[in-house]
């Protein structure tokens, strides 16, 4: 089971989305205690403003009473400094009292401050009042006034709605303290939580992964055994091979020596079956009557098949077993020769053949005679009567990169250079359906009354562009002529076994 979780790939994505998730809930989680320390250290900080206006109030109104007092017991005007200097603060201090209270949490704190700072006022006039009594020497009635009950009733209203203040106030600032506490309390708690289950997630997937790396060294060990398996099973396998290819050699070898005996031991009766035949068509023609004279040419007609069979089917097998080394060869060279050899049979047609500028290649000279020697000579013959035979012979370069589906199907593509030429006429053309039919073995798409040959040319053609390691194809439409495209390689080994005894060339 363990296996199949580790070899999952959707395993690792949830083991890594679930390590993210953990440690973004704990950076949130983080943020929101960081947000919630700051409102309650905003709280706090406003609460002991408030406080601490309250109080500056109180000992501001305690001192300008005791700077009055003095004053009225000893007329001494020094009492009056800390009595004037107090008044002349009153006012910031009753904005600040007044700023203060409006960040308090107490829905009530505000009228209280109002009523606070409305007794304050009207407890400075009546000390005021009592200050400029005296001042004018009416130090009677200035006692008099200070001595009522009127005084200590606006300083005890004003200390019982102070207390009220300062109590609320720090009943706030408790809860907010015990709040703060709370929330450190909770921090460290959570914080060991999220660092046990960061730690938990970090040693479960160090050891997925030390029970990843062990299954990937099992895996890598029976790898190798299996490696070992295979290359002693490869070596058997060469081994049998090599009888194989030993078996095949010595086929070969027999093949050749048939194919020897062929040229020989079998043309020999078949010339001389001919040569006879020619005598008594020569000699004894006017002797045999009609009939006769029927069998002699229908047998002089077979044993002539006979021999080009047996040539076209030598021709074939020594494509591989005869061929020569290959060579620097010019294919303008190769073509003008073959041209040459077809000058006749131009001549009769009153053929255009038109060539264009050819490469020079490595390859086996006298096969490649032959493939052009035997496409040509088809593009001739394959032609109606009445019309003037025309047949180009064009070469192009291939490109890997823009050729790549030209060139995706041969061997050793990355390999070499490559050249693309084509054959092209305007001969009777075939059902493209016999594209492939047409390189097989003595396979013809006409009667041998229409058209001579034994069927064998296109399948040689075949092989000499294989050995080449290339490849040909036909294209063509009845009536539209046919196109047929040959891609070799500019500087190639051959393929296959070579035989440097023989010649590929027709044996007469």
């Amino acid at each position: 089971m363990i296996n199949k979780v580790l070899s999952s790939l959707y395993s690792w994505i949830l083991m890594v989305v679930l390590v993210i998730v953990v440690i973004t809930a704990n950076s949130f989680y983080v943020v929101d205690t960081l947000d919630d320390l700051s409102a309650l250290e905003a709280k706090l900080f406003s609460t002991n403003r408030i406080i601490g206006a309250v109080n500056k109030l109180h000992v501001a109104l305690l001192r300008a009473e005791s700077g009055q007092r003095g004053y009225l017991l000893t007329e001494d005007e020094a009492y009056l400094n800390e009595y004037t200097q107090t008044l002349n603060t009153f006012a910031a201090l009753a904005d600040e009292v007044e700023v203060s209270v409006f960040a308090s949490d107490s829905p009530e704190q505000s009228k209280r401050v109002n009523d606070l700072l409305a007794l304050t006022k009207e407890k400075i006039n009546r000390m005021v009042e009592v200050v400029e009594l005296a001042r004018e020497n009416n130090k009677r009635e200035a006692l008099s006034l200070l001595k009522s009950d009127r005084g200590l009733e606006l300083y005890n209203q004003f200390e019982k709605i102070f207390e009220e203040v300062d109590s609320s106030e720090r009943n706030i600032q408790g809860t907010h303290l015990a709040n703060l506490m709370k929330l450190r309390r909770d921090s460290v708690n959570t914080l060991i939580i999220s660092s046990a289950t960061t730690l938990l997630l970090i040693v479960t997937i160090f050891l997925l992964l030390k029970i990843n790396t062990r299954e990937n060294e099992k895996h890598q060990a029976e790898l190798e055994a299996i490696n070992e398996e295979l290359e002693v099973k490869i070596e058997e396998r060469t081994q049998e091979l090599s009888v194989y290819s030993d078996e095949l050699a010595r086929s070969n070898r027999e093949l050749e020596d048939f194919a020897f005996v062929a040229s020989h031991d079998l043309q020999e009766p078949l010339r001389k079956i001919r040569a006879f035949g020619n005598r008594i068509e020569s000699g004894y023609g006017d002797v045999i009557d009609e009939r006769g004279k029927d069998f002699l040419a229908r047998m002089l007609n077979a044993a002539e098949r006979m021999s080009m069979l047996i040539s076209d089917l030598l021709s074939f097998s020594r494509v591989s077993t005869r061929g020569k080394d290959f060579s620097e060869v010019e294919l303008n060279t190769v073509l003008n020769s073959v041209l040459s050899d077809l000058e006749i049979a131009i001549e009769e047609k009153s053929a255009e053949i038109t060539v264009s500028d050819m490469p020079k290649i490595r390859g086996d000279k006298s096969q490649l005679e032959q493939l052009f020697l035997n496409l040509l000579s088809n593009a001739l013959k394959f032609q109606p009567a009445d019309i003037v035979p025309k047949v180009q012979v064009n070469c192009a370069k291939l490109d890997p990169d823009s050729d790549s589906v030209e060139l995706e199907n041969i061997l050793k593509s990355d390999e070499y250079q490559w050249i693309k030429i084509t054959v092209e006429d305007n001969g009777i053309g075939f059902d493209q359906t016999f594209s492939e039919k047409i390189f097989a073995p003595f396979q013809r798409l006409h009667g041998r009354s229409e058209y001579k040959g034994t069927g064998i040319g296109l399948a040689v053609c075949r092989r000499i562009v294989e050995r080449h390691n290339g490849t040909i194809a036909a294209s063509s439409e009845p009536g539209n002529g046919a196109k047929f495209e040959i891609i070799l390689p500019l500087d190639s080994e051959p393929f296959g076994s070579n035989n440097d005894n023989g010649d590929p060339s027709h044996d007469a």
